[in-house]
């Protein structure tokens, strides 16, 4: 266990380097550049650049995301299309072919939608020896 002098010196330099890190008190952080008196010219010049550089930022951003909206569509028509495709070959195969798959007529959208990737897969696949 420590002794209270120690506690007591321990818990002044952590005050310390918190006064250092917050920029309070009298504890300085390494060596600090003089304040630079800018011009009007030399202000705007900077203004000018950095206000720049943020419209180019935003513009990136706004960018990234009409991408990825537009990759969401694509790939939401993709499989809506893959959907479709799926119902309409099933849709063409007598009931006898289905039952042999084990659908049902009333099944097709459902089968549809789970091959196309929009519903969770919810029926039991099996596999039967031949």
């Amino acid at each position: 266990m420590h002794n209270t002098s120690e506690m007591r010196d321990e818990a002044q330099a952590q005050a310390l380097r918190t006064f250092a890190g917050n920029g309070f008190g009298d504890a300085a952080i390494g060596r600090t550049r003089p304040h630079v008196l800018l011009d009007s010219v030399e202000l705007y010049h900077l203004a000018r650049e950095h206000r720049s550089y943020q419209l180019r930022e935003i513009v990136n951003a706004a960018l990234q995301a009409v991408g990825d909206f537009a990759r969401q569509m694509v790939t939401r028509w993709k499989r809506q299309q893959r959907a479709r495709a799926t119902y309409i070959a099933l849709r063409g195969l007598d009931s006898h072919i289905l039952r042999d798959l084990g659908f049902h007529r009333s099944e097709l959208l459902s089968v549809a939608a789970e091959v196309a990737g929009h519903a969770d897969l919810t029926r039991a696949r099996l596999r039967r020896p031949f």
